[in-house]
């Protein structure tokens, strides 16, 4: 059975974020910030990319739109039926829509709690978002750590098919970017650099390995720098780990 947080039976949840924005003085009349988003590189999009643009059909169905967002809920890239449905649905890329800019809906839901989470029809905060329904979910790196959220939503009411949808999109963008992410480090890695690591792996001092691969010391430690750029890391042990995990050693 899949949690799922709504107001029908997590009243309380909806009550503090609604107590929230109204204690922070968030108006109900704004329209969410735009901010400039940086999509070179970005997996995250890649992989969302990668799975709508297969379910055209699926979502002109479901009459919706899908929004992923980054992991403070800045909206980075949009997908409709209908080019003017986005227009429609009044979100745009760029848009912030977390609690303190948003209020409440489905997408500071899931920051807040962590958990799929839908908002309905007139549970939204903000006016401008009071007409629509709305189900997310988090999208998590293998570490679980949050990446951002995946978002489903329409004018109609959630249904089961939103609901399947959305886990579907949710384990699709999470696989993707991991495949994706590995990717990138292994276009990165040259040989040396692989067995360099796997002798830290096996406990090697720099001096040790220096001996071993007939390398200076400077040159074993321009490359134990190197690994940790690539595997975004800020020890070795860290980028042990993240090799391990993608069968890198």
């Amino acid at each position: 059975m899949i949690e799922i947080v709504s107001a029908d039976k997590d009243r309380d949840v909806f009550e503090r974020s609604w107590g929230r924005c109204l204690k922070s003085g968030l108006n109900k009349s704004i329209t969410p910030n735009i901010n400039i988003v940086q999509l070179e590189n970005n997996f995250l999009v890649d992989a969302f990319k990668n799975i709508v643009e297969k379910l055209d059909g699926t979502i002109a169905l479901t009459d919706s739109v899908l929004i992923i967002t980054d992991k403070n809920g800045i909206v980075l890239d949009i997908k409709s039926f209908d080019k003017s449905a986005e227009v429609y649905y009044l979100v745009k890329t760029g848009m912030t829509l977390d609690e303190l800019n948003a209020g409440t809906n489905a997408i500071s839901m899931v920051l807040n709690t962590g958990t799929i989470s839908i908002v309905k029809k007139g549970e939204h905060y903000i006016e401008c978002f009071k007409d629509l329904s709305c189900i997310a979910a988090p999208i998590y790196d293998k570490d679980t750590n949050l990446l951002g959220v995946v978002d489903i939503t329409t004018y109609k009411e959630i249904n089961d098919v939103h609901k399947v949808l959305l886990l579907f999109l949710k384990k699709t963008i999470e696989s993707d970017y991991y495949e994706l992410s590995a990717k990138e480090i292994l276009n990165g890695l040259d040989a040396i650099d692989i067995e360099i690591l796997k002798l830290l792996a096996y406990g090697y001092t720099d001096s040790q390995i220096s001996k071993k691969i007939y390398v200076s010391i400077s040159n074993v430690k321009y490359h134990k720098n190197k690994l940790k750029e690539i595997f975004d890391a800020k020890s070795i042990r860290d980028c042990i780990y993240k090799a391990t995990k993608i069968g890198v050693i």
